[in-house]
């Protein structure tokens, strides 16, 4: 009967020692992932800035008209307004 008990309690102990190894090795991986993924974040967050500088920059207006220079749009000197005909039998 003791060697029961003593064999039992061996295997508990073994048991919640694996189980305890099982977590710490869990909460590792997901702090690995977390970190991870934070420096993802970041990442993303530093490349949308450069994006968003670099619309700023492309869409300037001195920029644009530079762009538009080099091909071939100029201001007109002249506008012409083209006005729409007016019906001929038109009521009062």
């Amino acid at each position: 009967m003791k060697n029961i008990k003593k064999y039992m309690l061996i295997f508990f102990l073994g048991a919640m020692a694996v189980s305890s190894i099982l977590m710490t090795v869990a909460t590792a991986t997901s702090g690995a992932e977390v970190a991870n993924l934070q420096k993802e974040q970041a990442r993303l967050a530093d490349q949308k800035r450069y994006l968003e500088s670099t619309l700023v920059k492309t869409l300037s207006m001195d920029q644009l008209d530079e762009k538009s220079g080099s091909l071939g749009y100029v201001k007109p000197a002249n506008l012409v307004y083209v006005a729409l005909p007016e019906s001929v039998a038109k009521l009062p």
